[in-house]
C-alpha cells in the first residue's frame, strides 16, 4: 500500500469495501467507478492510497484472504473430532460464506480464478489468485498426509485425488451459490459429499 500523508478516510473500510466490489464483479468488471463510489473517495486518493487498480486487487486479494479465507482451515485443526467431523465442518464453513446474504454470493477466488483463464487481468493480479489457489491446495495436501502418518486415513489413500475432490466441491458450491442456490441446498450436499467421502 502506498504511503504519504494523513488520509482523510478510513483506509481499512475502503479495502473492505473495494473487496466486496471485486467479490461480485471480478477484476475486469469491476470499474475504477465502481471501485471509488463504493469506497466513497475519488480517483486520487485511490491512487495515492493503494496504488492503481491492479495494485488494489492484490491488496484485496490478501485482505480476501485473512478474513474471510482464513477462518475455515480452524475446522480442519479440531483435533479433538474425527477427520469425517472436521471436513464437515470445514466445508459447512465455506458454504455459509458462500451464501451470507450480507456478502456477494460464492467465492471471490473461484470468481477470480475462472476469469483469470481468459488473461484479460494484470500478470500480478493473475498471480495473487494462482498464489492462494496453490497455499489452499498445499493446505489440504499438507493436511491429508498428516493425517495419514497419524494412521486416521488407510496407506492407500490417494491424497492427490481427494485434495482435487475436495476443490471440485467447493468451487461448484461457490458457482451454484451464485446461480441462486439455497444454504440449505448446499449443505444437504455437503453432506451427501462427505458421506460419499
Amino acid at each position: 500500500m502506498a504511503s504519504g500523508r494523513k488520509r482523510n478516510f478510513d483506509i481499512d473500510g475502503a479495502l473492505e469495501k473495494a473487496t466486496l466490489v471485486f467479490w461480485q464483479k471480478g477484476f475486469v468488471g469491476a470499474s475504477m467507478t465502481d471501485l471509488t463510489e463504493s469506497m466513497g473517495i475519488n480517483k486520487p486518493s485511490l491512487y495515492s492510497t493503494f496504488g492503481n487498480k491492479e495494485q488494489l486487487f492484490v491488496t484485496a486479494t490478501e485482505h480476501y484472504l485473512a478474513k474471510y479465507a482464513a477462518p475455515h482451515v480452524e475446522m480442519l485443526q479440531q483435533q479433538n473430532l474425527s477427520i469425517k467431523q472436521r471436513l464437515l465442518n470445514y466445508l459447512l464453513s465455506v458454504i455459509e460464506m458462500h451464501c451470507d446474504v450480507s456478502l456477494p454470493k460464492g467465492c471471490f477466488v473461484s470468481l477470480c480464478a475462472a476469469e483469470s483463464a481468459s488473461h484479460d487481468m494484470p500478470q500480478s493480479a493473475m498471480d495473487a489468485i494462482l498464489t492462494i489457489q496453490g497455499s489452499h491446495q498445499k493446505l489440504l495436501t499438507d493436511f491429508f498426509k498428516e493425517e495419514k502418518a497419524q494412521g486416521n486415513l488407510e496407506k492407500s489413500f490417494d491424497v492427490e485425488a481427494n485434495v482435487n475432490y475436495i476443490l471440485s466441491f467447493i468451487h461448484g458450491s461457490a458457482v451454484l451459490a451464485r446461480s441462486g442456490k439455497t444454504l440449505d441446498e448446499l449443505t444437504q450436499s455437503v453432506h451427501v459429499a462427505v458421506k460419499v467421502w
